[in-house]
This record gives C-alpha cells, sequence and structure tokens, in this order.
C-alpha cells in the first residue's frame, strides 16, 4: 500500500471516529438512555451484522457505527447547539463538508487520493484540537453537589449517602475490600448549571471507583451489569485498579441512584482475590498493551486510555490528534 494512502486512512478514521464519539456523549447527556430515539441509524446493517455473533466487535451495539459519515452530518446540523463549541463557525463547517465528503468517496472506493486528500483532513484535524480539548477536560472537570443547596435523588443518595445502598456499601467497601468512592457531576460546555439536579439537560454524573490492593476484572464485571448497560454512558477503566461509571442526569434520578448501587455491587464482586493484582505500575508495555486490547475489545461503551479519560484543564499543551496542531494556552468555555 502506498505510505501516503495508508496516512490518508489513518487521518480519516481519526476525523470520523471522533466525531461519532462527540455525537454519542452529547446526545446522551442531552436525551439520556432515549437518546437512540434521535437517530435514524442504518438498522438493516446492525441487524444483519447481529445474525454473525462469532464476528461481533466492540462496537456491534452501537448504531453510530453503522452511519456513514454523510449521515452523522445531519445529526449534528439538527443539534448545532450542542456541537458548536467543539466544531467550526457553521459556515466554515458547512463549507467543509463538501471536500471532505469527496475525499471520504474515494477512501470508501479504494481510489487513489488527490495529492492533497491528507492536508486537507491534517488541517481540519488541526482545527478541531481546540474543541476535542474542550469537550474532554468539560467531562472531566467535576463538582461535589451540596446537600443543603441539591435535593436530588443522586445527590441526596450518594452524596449524602442516604441512598440504602451506600449506607450499606461505603464504610464496609472501605474497610473490607479496599474500595473507596468518589461522586461527582460534569457540566457540557453548551449547558448551564441548573437550579435542580433532577432531569438536568447537559450534565453528567461520574462514580470513581479506586481499589487498594485488588484488580477489577473488566470482562467479568461489565457481563455483571448487562442488564443495566443502556443506561450507563461510559465504563472508563484507566487502570486495574479504577473504574469509572458515567450516567446521564436526564435520566431518573431516583433510578440512576438504584443503578449507581448495582454496579457498586457488581464491582466488588469482580475484584481478583488472593495476592496484590497486576496495576500499572507492574506491567510493561507489553503487558499494558495486551491488557488496554482485552478492555477495549468489550463494548463501544469501555475505554481504558482516551481523551475522556485522560485530558483535563491541567494536561496542556496537549495535542488531541497528532496532526501538526496543538493546545497551549487554556481556553474558555
Amino acid at each position: 500500500m502506498p505510505a501516503r494512502s495508508l496516512a490518508l486512512y489513518a487521518r480519516w478514521w481519526q476525523l470520523e471516529a471522533w466525531l461519532r464519539e462527540l455525537i454519542y456523549v452529547e446526545l446522551r447527556s442531552l436525551y439520556g438512555a432515549a437518546w437512540l430515539d434521535r437517530l435514524r441509524a442504518a438498522s438493516g446493517r446492525q441487524t444483519q451484522d447481529a445474525t454473525y455473533r462469532h464476528m461481533s466487535t466492540a462496537d456491534s451495539e452501537n448504531p453510530l457505527a453503522y452511519l456513514d459519515y454523510s449521515q452523522l452530518l445531519p445529526v449534528i446540523e439538527n443539534h448545532w447547539g450542542q456541537f458548536e463549541y467543539a466544531l467550526l463557525e457553521s459556515g466554515s463547517w458547512n463549507g467543509r463538508q463538501e471536500e471532505l465528503k469527496r475525499v471520504r468517496h474515494r477512501i470508501g472506493h479504494i481510489r487513489k487520493p488527490h495529492r492533497d486528500d491528507l492536508a486537507r483532513i491534517e488541517q481540519t484535524l488541526r482545527d478541531l484540537e481546540r474543541g476535542a480539548f474542550i469537550a474532554c477536560a468539560a467531562y472531566n472537570k467535576r463538582i461535589i453537589p451540596r446537600p443543603e443547596k441539591f435535593k436530588d435523588a443522586m445527590t441526596a443518595g450518594w452524596i449524602s449517602a442516604e441512598h440504602p445502598t451506600a449506607r450499606r456499601l461505603i464504610r464496609h467497601a472501605d474497610t473490607q475490600y479496599g474500595v473507596s468512592l468518589e461522586v461527582g457531576v460534569s457540566r457540557r460546555p453548551w449547558a448551564s448549571w441548573p437550579g435542580d439536579l433532577e432531569n438536568a439537560q447537559g450534565l453528567l454524573w461520574h462514580a470513581d471507583f479506586y481499589s487498594r490492593d485488588r484488580g477489577v476484572d473488566v470482562r467479568y464485571l461489565w457481563n455483571e451489569i448487562r442488564g443495566i448497560h443502556p443506561l450507563i454512558v461510559h465504563m472508563l477503566v484507566t487502570n486495574p485498579h479504577h473504574v469509572q461509571f458515567t450516567y446521564s442526569a436526564v435520566d431518573d434520578a431516583a433510578g440512576t441512584a438504584d443503578i449507581l448501587g448495582a454496579c457498586f455491587d457488581a464491582l466488588l464482586y469482580s475484584l481478583r482475590h488472593g495476592s496484590r493484582a497486576q496495576g500499572l505500575a507492574d506491567l510493561d508495555d507489553q503487558g499494558f498493551a495486551e491488557w488496554k486490547s482485552r478492555t477495549d475489545s468489550i463494548d463501544y461503551r469501555i475505554m481504558s486510555s482516551s481523551g475522556w479519560s485522560i485530558v483535563s484543564e491541567d494536561t496542556l499543551p496537549i495535542s488531541m490528534f497528532g496532526a501538526g496542531g496543538s493546545v497551549e494556552i487554556h481556553p474558555t468555555w
């Protein structure tokens, strides 16, 4: 394969994969578990793939993975208020799509690239650096709601520890299992902090579990909570000792509080018993690559290393795409 063609395909993969991730997060924060009702997915392809279970992949259940690039654009256009901060000025964004779609057609039909195709995509990636940084940094900028101000079921249940599972497990997990829990909420850049966190659009709840001694069996944990997968936005696993669950604040707060309790129970069952489980500090480069590969191959909602788990306001300077651009000065949003 010509080196330029390989580079072109790789850059396009970065662009399209990022847009799918961004669409997913913004729609989940806007609509919660009802986000699927807002998509006109290519369900025929997904249904066909479902019959070949031996060939299923991590994104087999992700409807966004079955939308062509030209089908992603109307989703963005119809929700421009949620995506404008992360993309370009609307006129510039729309004007660039005609050229990008031509590039995509050449890639899709294995035609020879134009000499400027790679430069066009890399310029687009450089232009998206700032927005991608904001999207991920906002995801990781949390507050802990004050119980005296917020009375929703998540704040009362898990910040004030009034939920039955919180009363049963928080102290017990810490003393008997070496597991601690931190619960916070983040705001998407297009949203405002509301006076009430109940059914709040644009907000995401985050539950971080830290295990001091034992590692988490990620596949076992995901299988244990298979009945509640649709209510989980992400399960981020930065290393075997840290698992984070993300939920949409739009969904019923009492139900989300119960879901968090179910995740807590399942996580304790998924801890590796016996000798101290390996953490990243104990893994060599090959061991980490194998662990990451196993983790990323389970489900599209599970991520072991991505901007959603590692980018914060403090990770500057940074290049989100490695296409010649970077973010060096903290942007405001």
